[in-house]
C-alpha cells in the first residue's frame, strides 16, 4: 500500500543470466519498538524475475538511508547477503547433526536456553570446520575442501570424538612451550 504512494521510486537491473530485478522503496518510515524507542526506517522490496518467468520477492527494512543511489547496493550487498547467511546458518543447524527442531518445552526460558546452547554448538562446529589445520589436512590428502575430506559436516565432530576416545596422548603433547607456539588460523570463506 505504501509503495502506491511513491510509484516513481523504482529501479530495475538485468543480471548477466537475464534475471530481472525490480527494486522499489519507501523512505522515512516512523517506527516505535517494544521499548518505546523511535526509529526511522527505509523499506526495500525486490521483485526478481528469472529467465524462466519464475518470480521471487524479497523485502528488507533498514535504518540506513534508502534512496535512488543506494537502494541497489543496500539490497544486493547487505540484504541478500544477510538472507544468505541466515538461511545457510539455519540450514546447517537443522541438517548437520545439531538437531535444530522444535523444542518440546512448556517453558519459554528452557526453549531459549536450548537455542543458545545450539548456537554455541554451531559456533564451535564452524571453528572446527574453518581452521587451518583441517585445510592443511585436506590438502595433504588431495581434497579441495574440508567437507570433501570428511564427507559431511556432521562427521567432523564425530571423528574428533573418536580421536579423543582412542588416541593415546604422549607426555610431549602436554608441553606448555610447544603449545604456546601452536597457532590455528581461521578462514571465513
Amino acid at each position: 500500500m505504501l509503495l502506491k504512494l511513491c510509484p516513481e521510486q523504482k529501479r530495475t537491473t538485468t543480471l548477466s543470466d537475464k534475471t530481472r530485478r525490480l527494486y522499489r522503496w519507501v523512505e522515512q518510515l516512523p517506527y516505535i519498538d517494544s521499548e518505546k524507542r523511535a526509529w526511522t526506517l527505509g523499506a526495500i522490496l525486490c521483485e526478481e524475475t528469472a529467465p524462466t518467468g519464475e518470480k521471487t520477492t524479497f523485502a528488507w527494512l533498514t535504518n540506513g538511508a534508502v534512496h535512488r543511489d543506494s537502494v541497489i547496493a543496500i539490497a544486493d550487498q547487505v540484504g541478500r547477503l544477510r538472507t544468505q547467511i541466515e538461511n545457510e546458518g539455519f540450514n546447517v543447524q537443522k541438517n548437520s547433526g545439531l538437531n535444530r527442531e522444535h523444542v518440546f518445552s512448556q517453558n519459554w526460558d528452557h526453549a531459549k536456553a536450548y537455542y543458545y546452547l545450539l548456537q554455541l554448538g554451531h559456533l564451535l562446529l564452524q571453528l572446527v570446520h574453518h581452521n587451518s589445520l583441517h585445510r592443511a589436512l585436506a590438502n595433504e590428502y588431495g581434497h579441495k575442501s574440508v567437507l570433501a575430506l570428511w564427507g559431511a559436516l556432521k562427521k567432523i565432530p564425530q571423528r574428533l570424538l573418536e580421536a579423543l576416545r582412542y588416541y593415546l596422548l604422549a607426555e610431549a603433547d602436554f608441553d606448555v612451550r610447544t603449545a604456546a607456539r601452536c597457532h590455528i588460523g581461521l578462514n571465513s570463506s
